[in-house]
């Protein structure tokens, strides 16, 4: 199966303005972002996807390939399926959804994602990872996922899930019962067009969380297990340490 991983990036962010151009070590977030993309064993192409002339411009300056999208879309979710409706983005079978602003995810643990989509053993598929403090367990930014012995999506919330009787979790147990969600996606074509035809669902409106609206629907959503990384850059002081991670992993 082709695969294509899209980067939706939109310029609008409540928190940090002008996120994808914020620059760390020497690039652009967009750009940190895509080279950890390309670098994904699996994917055949990948795509960043804006409605920004200043993104477009940058990830051409870089060498990208940008696909410009409406910007009324109300999420990336949205983005990401415009660019698989078009007429280049017909040719993939399986689309991946890597945010703009995880430039820390390891290519190795998107691949792990990819293959229950492409084995057709899920109509979606996700990351997870065990929580490592008591700071990350008590946010309601860190998403926790609920799943299966096999792997399959309960629940995801931003409250702590499961219920730990300590109060926190035991994070040296090895058996991933407390899990942080990680923000990629992979999706096969059919689930991804019907993800966006369905409307906002009960669920979905009160966590905020949009991947309750595939589950409570019924698509099978895989969770993959994968080692500890950091994540999304989200606040305006996650660009300190953000920017001092890429300097020590790339001193040149």
């Amino acid at each position: 199966m082709a695969v294509l991983c899209v980067l939706p990036a939109r310029i609008a962010s409540q928190r940090i303005p002008n996120k994808p151009l914020q620059m760390l070590a020497g690039r652009s977030l967009v750009e940190w972002s895509w080279r950890s993309a390309c670098e994904i064993p699996g994917v055949d192409a990948v795509w960043v996807a804006t409605d920004d002339d200043a993104i477009a411009d940058l990830v051409r300056g870089f060498g990208g390939v940008v696909v410009m999208t409406s910007d009324a879309h109300p999420s990336g979710t949205d983005r990401v399926a415009e660019v698989a409706r078009s007429s280049a983005g017909q040719a993939f079978d399986v689309i991946v959804n890597f945010q703009a602003d995880e430039p820390f995810l390891p290519p190795g643990h998107a691949a792990a994602a990819i293959v229950p989509v492409v084995r057709q053993t899920a109509d979606i598929a996700t990351l997870a990872t065990p929580f490592r403090s008591d700071e990350e367990w008590n946010s309601s930014a860190e998403v926790k996922v609920a799943r299966a012995g096999d792997g399959r999506a309960l629940y995801f919330s931003r409250a702590g899930i499961p219920w730990a009787e300590s109060g926190s979790p035991d994070y040296a147990a090895a058996d991933d019962s407390w899990l942080r969600h990680l923000g990629l996606y992979v999706y096969s074509r059919d689930a991804l067009e019907r993800w966006v035809e369905l409307p906002p669902s009960p669920l979905e409106r009160l966590e905020r969380l949009e991947q309750l609206r595939p589950l409570e629907a019924g698509l099978h959503i895989h969770v993959s297990v994968v080692g500890p990384c950091e994540g999304a850059i989200e606040e305006p002081d996650d660009l300190t340490w953000a920017e001092a991670l890429l300097l020590a992993r790339n001193p040149d």
